[in-house]
């Protein structure tokens, strides 16, 4: 992720321009700082990771929520980001924002030039010893943890629904699709609820399928590395609902948060009638390789926001908490259905 940071400099000049207004409209961001820091050995590897508990607790146990950063990325720049701790605090559910090894996570695409795939690290096992930890702090309600993740990050969270999906309920994708090296580690994919937000100008990840290709620096003309073969958008859906026994499709359109733009957002959900279960996908006409309506930030003078496109947020938080079902719901209209 921090060279997408980091090209976002071409923009500056009309940043600028425009700073008075934005200083007017910045949205709230719980500060790095209220958020607890740790540090834990998994599999011989000291690994770090920040949380938020909301100040607030109004349940026994705590829904939690992982927030996994892209290739480059880290969990600090998760925070602003994702901005999902203000909505931890409103909505009572522990936000997580783990750090790969190397800055990267091992999604199970062999990439050769990454160190965490020549180690091949044992990601899935550093998310139960998180949850172990936290869960001895603050008590997890272990019926209600999901991740969500961007680009690397949304690779590996199909990959904890796979290899984890005793732990997890639920995932969301964004700016990813399915790896064949996914398939290989998970050939039948568990009857679990996932979602897909992708771009059809994504310069990554193509949602069309092939080959994912990242920028050696930042520079407009940069040499693209090969990291990996991927399925595309609408065979990544395809895939993720294939163990359903009765599937259901539907299909809309969604409206962008920019009032101005004509273009309207594909929208695709299969359900199984049998499980409840839900696949779904949001496919933007001209999105790129980004968080929809994320927060971007640098450094003190330079910030603004990752498109109007959708509201990430609350479309990954509405997924979970519609997709969480339970025997016995104490309150219908809490945010994840206890």
């Amino acid at each position: 992720m921090n060279w997408f940071f980091s090209n976002t400099k071409r923009y500056l000049p009309l940043v600028m321009i425009s700073f008075s207004f934005f200083c007017k409209s910045l949205p709230s961001i719980v500060p790095v700082k209220e958020h607890k820091l740790e540090s834990i050995s998994s599999d011989g590897i000291i690994r770090n990771f920040r949380y938020y508990v909301p100040k607030q607790i109004k349940e026994t146990r705590l829904p939690l929520i992982f927030i996994l950063h892209g290739g480059g990325g880290s969990g600090e720049g998760m925070i602003y980001l994702s901005r999902m701790s203000e909505k931890a605090e409103e909505y009572g559910f522990i936000a997580v924002y783990p750090d790969g090894y190397a800055n990267r996570w091992n999604d199970g695409r062999k990439i050769p030039h990454s160190l965490t795939d020549k180690r091949n690290t044992k990601d899935v096992e550093f998310f139960r010893d998180m949850v172990s930890f936290i869960d001895k702090k603050i008590p997890v309600d272990y019926n209600r943890i999901h991740a969500v993740g961007i680009s690397n990050g949304g690779f590996m969270t199909q990959r904890l629904l796979c290899e984890a999906q005793d732990l997890f309920s639920s995932g969301y994708s964004v700016a990813a699709v399915t790896s064949k090296g996914l398939k290989e580690i998970c050939n039948l994919p568990p009857n679990k609820s996932i979602g897909f937000i992708m771009g059809t100008s994504d310069d990554v990840v193509p949602y069309q399928g092939g080959s994912v290709s990242i920028p050696s620096d930042p520079s407009p003309n940069a040499q693209r590395i090969p990291a990996g073969d991927v399925f595309s958008y609408l065979e990544s859906l395809e895939f993720w609902s294939s163990q359903f026994a009765c599937k259901e499709e539907t299909k809309s359109k969604k409206r962008h948060l920019n009032k101005f733009w004509k273009r309207d957002i594909q929208y695709t959900k299969f359900t199984d009638c049998e499980s409840d279960q839900v696949v779904e996908g949001y496919l933007i006409p001209g999105g790129g390789h980004i968080w929809p309506n994320g927060f971007f930030y640098q450094n003190e003078k330079q910030y603004g926001y990752l498109s109007k496109d959708l509201d990430t947020r609350e479309i990954v938080l509405q997924f979970f908490r519609t997709t969480y079902k339970k025997e016995k719901l104490v309150n219908n209209n809490a945010p994840f259905g206890n």
